[in-house]
This record gives C-alpha cells, structure tokens and sequence, in this order.
C-alpha cells in the first residue's frame, strides 16, 4: 500500500469523481461530509486505523461523499484493481454480499442527509425535549450513555473549577472534569433561545465551538447556530478534542 500525506483541510477525494481507491488512517482525522449549495452536512469523523472510500469501490459507482483531512493526516492508499482482485478473485461471495450491504448503508446516509437538509428550525412553543447526550467516552463516563435533559433555558456548559472535582450538575449548566483546561472555557458554550428559536452560542471562548462541523466564535462568521429538530452533534475546542456531545432535540 502507498503512503500518502494531507495537510490540514486538504480534500481527499470529492463527490462525484471516479472510485479509484480506499484508504486506511495512519494517522490524524478525516472528515466525512456533503454539501447542498452553501450547506454542508457532516456524516462522520474518523480516527486512526478506520477505512474509508472502499464503498464506492464496492458499489462500482462514483464518490457520494466529499473526504477531507481534518488534521494533518497520513493516508495507507488500496487501489481499486488491488480490492477488486482481492475480493472479486478469490471469494466473488463475499463480494456480492459487501455490494448489498453497501446499498444499505448508503440509503441510510441518504436519509440522514436528508432529514438534515429539509428539518425544520426548532420553535420553543414546539419543543418537546431537548437532551444533551456524550458524543465519546470520557463524556459518556461523566454524564451516562442517556446523557442530561436540558430543562432550564439559558443552559450553560463549561468546566469544573477544580479538575479533580467530578462533573457537576444544576438546574442550569453542565460543569465537566477535564485534563485539559485549555480546550474548555469555565463557561464555554450556551443552549438558550433566540427570536421564538433554540440557538447554540459560543460564549467568547478562546478555541471556539464546532456544531456540525462549523465553527462558532467571536473570530469566526457567527458565534451562534440555530439548532434543528433531531441530532446536532456538538464538539468543544480543537478538531481532536474529546469533549463531543450529540445534542437532541425532541418535537412534540
């Protein structure tokens, strides 16, 4: 397999073109998304030793999704011949097999994209529940695998005064334990309404928030987001950062 380098926000491979090889990370972060005029929806970020591009292959039919380097990244490139001999010749089987589950798992990115797009923007007066779930393992340690009900607004999300403190919870904010301190301001991000709506607002934090994959600042376009029915996911800090939430919200 070859080696091959991305700098940080370097496209890998963009929709609609050919599907000429599959990848595994060496190192670094790949983002997966799609756009839809100016909207790009994100579908995964992918660590370390994941493989990515090998449906296309599969499906014998172009890229469906934009890859691109989310950090400086190190790529182990296969190229389509390689797969092909690989699966095709020696078990055609299980080839066939990898063809229908990778018709499924694209019409199910199909309908996430989807809803994306077309979801409304969340109304206050419409809203049955908003929940704040862990999006990795050092969150779901603190805060469950179910995750808080956000039932107070404004709702503020920061860090713990003390590190060694476990997290805290109130009526209205969320305070985490954390190693490091940089990546989270004491009170660094707040669920709260905006004009009838539900916003996510970064709270002049010194990295800034990602929500789906944009960041929110007072350095960048907007320190604010409007939320959507269903998933957001929402991450603290840097790109490797492992404060991620999925943020739910509920119709009624």
């Amino acid at each position: 397999m070859k080696e091959t380098h991305f700098k940080l926000g370097e496209t890998i491979y963009a929709e609609g073109e050919d599907s000429d090889c599959a990848y595994i990370i060496a190192s670094g972060t790949v983002e997966v998304l799609r756009t839809a005029g100016d909207t790009v929806v994100p579908l995964a970020h992918l660590q370390m030793g994941q493989i990515f591009g090998e449906i296309g292959i599969i499906r014998n039919k172009p890229r469906s999704t934009t890859a691109r380097a989310a950090v400086d990244t190190t790529l182990l490139t296969i190229t389509k011949h390689d797969f092909d001999t690989a699966f095709g010749d020696k078990n055609p089987l299980a080839l066939t097999i990898l063809r229908t589950l990778c018709e499924r798992l694209s019409s199910a990115t199909q309908r996430i994209y989807e809803d994306h797009i077309h979801a409304d923007e969340a109304a206050l007066s419409e809203i049955a529940e908003i929940r704040l779930r862990p999006g990795s393992p050092e969150i779901a340690s603190q805060i469950g695998q179910d995750g808080i009900v956000v039932d107070s607004l404004p709702f503020v999300v920061g860090r713990r005064a003390d590190a060694a403190d476990a997290a805290s919870k109130k009526e209205a904010e969320l305070l985490l334990r954390v190693t490091k301190q940089f990546e989270i301001a004491p009170r660094h991000f707040v669920i709260e309404e905006q004009n009838g709506g539900l916003a996510i607002r970064d709270n002049g934090s010194v990295l800034g928030t990602l929500v789906n994959g944009i960041r929110i600042a007072q350095f960048e376009q907007s320190d604010s987001a409007l939320l959507k029915l269903g998933m957001t996911e929402v991450q603290v800090g840097g790109l490797e950062s492992t404060i991620r939430f999925n943020l739910v919200v509920t119709g009624s």
